[in-house]
């Protein structure tokens, strides 16, 4: 699905869910970021390492709508990327989104969550499966329906489906659509301080060009705690019990000893896994600090399910008003789930920036990224440098009717 459609799609949503007879609340913030940055490893390559100064330009749009019923807000943005000597990689991203909540009754509301993007870089790739691609445009199309509703006065429900579907410009990579449908309950006790959470979720990942198709099963317990009104803890565990259906190579020994040929065949595999998500938010008057592990599957461009563990972590500072700094570090450990291959990595990325409010409107952000990836199968690291400088002016409009 291109933009057209996207969009076509995103004009109906809004005209269903804006309420043309309600107060309502319209907040528009436009924006237009420029950015200066030098990459030391433009593909996170072992070898062959390319070096660039890149210019990007992104206008963006932000706006939230809300009445007594219902509630949109979304993104809608481009960003144009300008390589100095990689000329290239030249490519304008796209990313456009729009979410939505509507209440039916006061028992029923519906939800939606949905999303276009193309993007360029490797930052999509990795957030969706902890590994790291070349630079080659990745167009991900995302939709997500779904309904909530209270069952009883404390227990709470959501039923939501997903769809997302992913291509690559690159034909090295694998193109692939994924599908879910969830149902997450939610019951707080009556400390008021700790709900009880429950999660029941199936899976299927498609590979067209090949044939593999890959689905499976979660089934997650856990809580979300307040020990605070400035401290906060979530935590899920469970299993995922998985399926898979995909093509590999053997051999064939009937021709033996004179030679053994390779061939094609279905191979079929069932397995148990293990599923956490842990995460705490800790704030203070100028320092807030989150923090979490996850380990899931996910689908991704080389064509199977990597299991992802994933830790980080988040601390921003406000020096004054008008300063205020921002350190983060994420380390991923990528694992394949099918026996079509042994391939392990890892990849580790730490930023820091500064952002100094100028005016109300304008402001300017230095930053610093080191990242490592480690393919560890082959016993081989990239490293990767990036240094920017980058000013955002915005112009927020507000109006009430």
């Amino acid at each position: 699905m291109g933009t057209k459609a996207w969009g076509a799609a995103a004009l109906l949503v809004a005209a269903l869910w804006v309420d043309f007879g309600l107060a309502a609340d319209w907040s528009v913030v436009p924006s237009i970021n420029a950015k200066t940055e030098f990459n030391s490893n433009l593909n996170a390559s072992f070898d062959n390492k390319l070096s660039d100064y890149i210019f990007t330009l992104t206008p963006a749009t932000e706006f939230n709508y809300t009445t007594e019923a219902s509630q949109l807000q979304g993104r809608l943005g481009l960003t144009g990327l300008k390589y100095i000597s990689h000329t290239e990689f030249d490519h304008v991203d796209q990313s456009y989104q729009i979410n939505g909540q509507y209440r039916l009754s006061p028992r029923w509301n519906l939800i939606l969550n949905s999303s276009f993007i193309v993007d360029s870089t490797q930052t999509q790739e990795l957030l969706a499966s902890g590994l790291i691609m070349n630079r080659t445009p990745r167009r991900s199309f995302t939709v997500g329906p779904g309904i909530t509703f209270n069952v009883t006065e404390r227990l709470g429900a959501t039923v939501n489906y997903t769809f997302n579907q992913v291509n690559y410009q690159d034909p090295q990579f694998q193109n692939y659509i994924n599908q879910a449908v969830g149902l997450n309950l939610t019951y707080p006790l009556k400390n008021q301080k700790t709900s009880l959470l429950g999660n029941i979720l199936g899976r299927e990942s498609r590979y067209p060009s090949q044939g593999n198709i890959f689905r499976s099963l979660g089934i997650n317990l856990g809580a979300k705690h307040m020990f605070s009104e400035n401290w906060e803890a979530n935590f899920l565990g469970g299993v995922n019990i998985s399926f898979l259906d995909f093509q590999t190579q053997v051999a064939d020994p009937d021709q033996s000893p004179f030679f053994i040929t390779i061939k094609q065949a279905r191979q079929q595999e069932t397995n148990l896994s293990p599923f956490f998500n842990v995460s705490t938010t800790r704030r203070w008057t100028n320092l807030s600090i989150t923090g979490g592990y996850a380990l899931d599957q996910s689908a991704s461009a080389f064509g199977s399910i990597s299991e992802t563990n994933r830790l980080f972590l988040n601390l921003n500072y406000n020096f004054s008003e008008k300063l205020s700094g921002s350190l983060g570090g994420i380390y991923n450990l990528s694992n394949q789930v099918s026996q079509e291959d042994n391939f392990q990595s890892d990849n580790l990325s730490v930023t820091s920036q500064v952002t100094y409010r100028v005016t109300e409107k304008l402001s300017m952000a230095p930053g610093y990224r080191f990242s490592q990836q480690d393919d560890i199968t082959n016993s081989r690291s990239a490293k990767v440098h990036n240094v920017w400088l980058m000013l955002t002016y915005s112009y927020p409009i507000h109006y009430q009717k």
